[in-house]
């Protein structure tokens, strides 16, 4: 059957441009209107922070289940730490270990090392500066990897005056949106978790 075309006021134009360009850019920059993000903001407290690891240990789990279940803890806690250090949500910094890594610490790819995949050509200059660390062996040590990786998502909101968005961008080394919304999906994962352990407590 063919559908006959109806054509559109002017009006009617500009409000289907307005909602396609919003859906576009809430695809595009996901944290930027997440209500999740939002509302994690208020749940950063200390009373929340058993909660918070019991969250994102059960998401390492359920996204890596050869994880045992010691080293999704020590993860978590690094994380939180780390998080904690650099003034950063932490969901946000276990999303990106999960995207990055899949939470696996022995990652390597393209001359990227450790659950952030952190690129050593690249940083090694200033890392070897600021950090106690001079090799790729030192560097994919759970407890440093985490926390430079940490350290750069950090650097690179605040050059993006705070647009987690932009932020990831940088992380990443060049925009790509599927990449920021694989982030944002695991970060929903995440706060889930956490929601329905408040619920309960």
């Amino acid at each position: 059957m063919r559908i006959r075309s109806v054509p559109l006021t002017l009006g009617a134009l500009c409000a289907l441009i307005m909602l396609t360009f919003s859906a576009q850019t809430a695809f595009s920059e996901p944290f930027s209107t997440s209500q999740a993000f939002q509302i994690m903001r208020n749940h950063r407290s200390k009373t929340e922070q058993t909660n918070r690891l019991k969250a994102i240990e059960a998401y390492l789990r359920k996204k890596n289940p050869k994880i045992p279940p010691q080293k999704s803890s020590l993860y978590a806690n690094l994380i939180e730490d780390c998080a904690s250090r650099y003034d950063l949500d932490p969901f946000l910094v276990a999303s990106v270990l999960v995207k990055e890594s899949t939470a696996r610490e022995k990652a390597v790819s393209k001359g990227n090392y450790g659950l952030m995949q952190i690129n050593w050509k690249a940083n090694k200059p200033w890392i070897v500066k600021t950090f106690p660390i001079q090799s790729t062996k030192e560097l994919m040590t759970p407890s440093n990897n985490v926390r430079i990786g940490a350290h750069i998502l950090a650097a690179n909101i605040k050059k993006c005056r705070g647009d987690v968005d932009r932020g990831l961008d940088r992380y990443r080394g060049r925009p790509l949106a599927s990449y920021r919304n694989s982030v944002h999906q695991h970060y929903l994962g995440i706060s889930e978790i956490f929601r329905k352990l408040q619920a309960n407590t």
